[in-house]
C-alpha cells in the first residue's frame, strides 16, 4: 500500500512538474482548510508565472491547460489504482505519458528563454529521466 501512496505522491508533483504544489499543499495545512483543486491548479500558475516570467496569455493558457486535464489525468491514475495494480510500472506508464504530455505542452506555451530555463530545472532534469524510460519502453516493446 505505501507503494502506491508513493506514485500517487509523486504523480502529484509530476502533474506540476515544479514545486509550486508542494508549496501550495504545504500551505493548505497546519489547521487551515484543505487546498481545492482549483486553488491547487491557481497556485501552481501564479508559482509558474513567478518563476518562468510568464505573461497573461501564457498564464491564461496554462491555467486552462492544467485546469481541463489535470482531472483526466487524475482520473487515469484512479482507473489504475481501481484495477488492482500493485505493480510501480503500472503507476510509472501512466505518470511517464502525462508528464511528457505536459512537457510537450508547457514547450507549446514557454518562449525559447523560458524553455531552458525549465529544462535547466528539477522538472528539466525528471524529464531527461523519463524520457530514457519511455525510449527503453519503446525498444523493448519493439523487440516483442
Amino acid at each position: 500500500m505505501n507503494l502506491l501512496f508513493k506514485y500517487l505522491a509523486v504523480s502529484a508533483v509530476l502533474i506540476s512538474l515544479s514545486s509550486g504544489l508542494c508549496r501550495a499543499q504545504q500551505n493548505g495545512g497546519q489547521g487551515s482548510k484543505p487546498m481545492t483543486f482549483e486553488e491547487v491548479i491557481a497556485k501552481q500558475v501564479e508559482d509558474m508565472v513567478d518563476c518562468y516570467k510568464l505573461d497573461d496569455y501564457q498564464a491564461f493558457t496554462l491555467d486552462t491547460l492544467l485546469q481541463h486535464f489535470a482531472p483526466i489525468y487524475n482520473a487515469e491514475l484512479k482507473k489504475v489504482k481501481d484495477s488492482g495494480a500493485a505493480q510501480a510500472a503500472s503507476y510509472q506508464t501512466v505518470v511517464d505519458k502525462w508528464a511528457d504530455f505536459f512537457d510537450r505542452e508547457y514547450e507549446k506555451i514557454f518562449n525559447e528563454k523560458q524553455w531552458k530555463q525549465y529544462m535547466k530545472s528539477a522538472a528539466g532534469r525528471e524529464k531527461k529521466k523519463r524520457d530514457k524510460r519511455m525510449e527503453a519502453a519503446r525498444g523493448e516493446s519493439a523487440a516483442e
